[in-house]
């Protein structure tokens, strides 16, 4: 599985994003980077952070829908409205703050120095 690209900012100016445990050759300078010089532990570690909480909210709105709908199907049209008031309040309530928690992860992150090769 690949991850979130990691970006390279060469010395003379040039960026680009680049795959985890790729290589890059600038195309100003002629400088080869390669991310392989990340230690491992630290980006699959981010990666699988972000990977629970999108999997969370997924796991959530799944609860909700495969609990409301069957109801509102077997029962009543009218739980159809608590299916839109259960999703509403996730995407207005919980869902910020989930952001919120993400943005500050991908802000606590680790910076790596890479060293040219």
């Amino acid at each position: 599985m690949r991850g979130v690209p990691i970006t390279i900012r060469c010395d003379c100016g040039d960026a680009r994003p680049v795959h985890y445990g790729e290589r890059w050759t600038c195309a100003a300078c002629g400088r080869t980077w390669n991310t392989a010089q990340v230690p491992a532990e630290e980006y699959w570690g981010l990666m699988r952070d972000l990977r629970r909480y999108r999997l969370i909210v997924w796991g959530i709105t799944a609860i909700i829908v495969g609990t409301l709908v069957p109801l509102a199907v077997i029962y009543s049209f009218g739980l159809f409205v608590f299916v839109i008031l259960g999703l509403g309040a996730l995407y207005f309530l919980v869902l910020p703050r989930w952001r919120s928690r993400i943005v500050e992860r991908i802000r606590d992150r680790p910076t790596w120095k890479l060293t040219p090769e």
